[in-house]
């Protein structure tokens, strides 16, 4: 017994260091959270973000850190990188109704047309959220297949139901696919500046292929030291340094 405290020490200060090291980034967190809210209603635009993106680093993910971080940004007349925060908070909340409003709204402040219906019925679920749906009526068609060749019986009384769950499973996973496309191949940023420079390659030097005004949705392609490539939805790119870029989807190379 001698021979297992020490550990028992050991793992009794590690766990208690770990659990108040998440408690005070918690309790930080939401005190910046709360100055930076403070500061967001008495007009202070500059001291609101730079306390919501302080919140963010204590809570990556927050989805009202980065509702509140879009305002501010909003407020501050930077649309792209109030655009970028709403959209990042959107892969997480796509039904949140303030949500959807803000972003008509900078849609139409940027000129951008309106999201087609069927893009709109896809984000109205998160990819994860297709994905369970889809394997949950596959499994459901699939054990009426099963249940079916146990009682045959059932094979004429239930074919609607085999036809019903079929038809749907099929559907969901069309939509679950079209989803990922959407995400995978289409923007994952945004244009953050009065006007960004697209060159021709990665250096100052370089001729402009395409300026893109602040806010123009675009795809991250690729990445070299402080530079990205990026493509818009008309097929228009170019080099672009990284600070002139907002990304809003994880998965950025």
């Amino acid at each position: 017994m001698s021979r297992i405290q020490p550990w028992n020490r050991v793992w009794h200060v590690g766990l208690r260091w770990i659990l108040s090291t998440l408690l005070m980034g918690s309790v930080w967190a939401a005190s910046d959270f709360d100055q930076a809210r403070k500061a967001y209603e008495q007009g202070n635009q500059e001291e609101a973000v730079a306390g919501f993106e302080r919140s963010l680093r204590g809570a990556p993910g927050g989805v009202g850190v980065l509702y509140n971080l879009g305002n501010a940004r909003f407020r501050q007349g930077e649309l792209g990188r109030a655009l970028a925060a709403w959209r990042q908070a959107e892969w997480i909340t796509p039904r949140d109704p303030a949500l959807r409003h803000n972003l008509d709204l900078i849609r139409r402040r940027l000129g951008q047309p309106e999201v087609a219906f069927w893009r709109g019925w896809l984000g109205w679920l998160t990819l994860d959220e297709w994905a369970v749906s889809a394997v949950f009526l596959v499994w459901a068609w699939s054990g009426w297949q099963l249940l079916v060749g146990i009682r045959p019986g059932l094979a004429d009384s239930g074919s609607g139901v085999r036809r019903v769950l079929g038809a749907a499973a099929a559907l969901v996973l069309m939509a679950w696919v079209s989803d990922w496309v959407l995400i995978y191949r289409g923007p994952n940023a945004a244009v953050a500046g009065k006007e960004g420079a697209a060159r021709f390659g990665p250096l100052d030097e370089s001729d402009i292929a395409v300026n893109f005004p602040d806010g123009t949705e675009v795809r991250v392609e690729q990445s070299r030291n402080e530079w990205v490539r990026v493509v818009d939805a008309e097929g228009r790119g170019g080099w672009m340094q990284r600070l002139q870029v907002a990304p809003y989807h994880p998965r950025i190379p």
